[in-house]
């Protein structure tokens, strides 16, 4: 029966229009959710779309000497406060998908 499965094809379809919804949902909660990361008197937050919002440094870290070091504290911070936002964003999608592994989302 050639026309016997069309029904499974429109319920998938449906299933994967609630599963786009339900991202575009989880993306939108994830742009106002703010992860920090801190290294050495630095600190940066990032929302959970990848977006730097915020870095503050501490005035007591600031060596007119030694800004290499400040330097890569900032770089320190933006990358654990991103590993964060992307740990973050993979365990909700996760939940949305049901754990496939769709390319291209994070």
């Amino acid at each position: 029966m050639i026309f016997g499965n069309l029904g499974n094809m429109g319920e998938m379809m449906k299933m994967a229009r609630e599963m786009q919804g339900q991202l575009k949902k989880v993306k939108e909660e994830l742009a106002r959710e703010i992860y920090e990361g801190s290294s050495h008197g630095v600190v940066v937050k990032i929302s959970g779309d990848m977006e730097v919002k915020d870095v503050t440094i501490d005035p007591a870290a600031v060596d007119p000497g030694k800004v290499a070091n400040l330097e890569r504290a900032v770089r320190e911070a933006a990358d654990r406060a991103l590993h964060t936002a992307k740990d973050e964003a993979a365990k909700k999608m996760k939940k949305v998908t049901g754990g496939l592994g769709l390319p291209g989302m994070f």
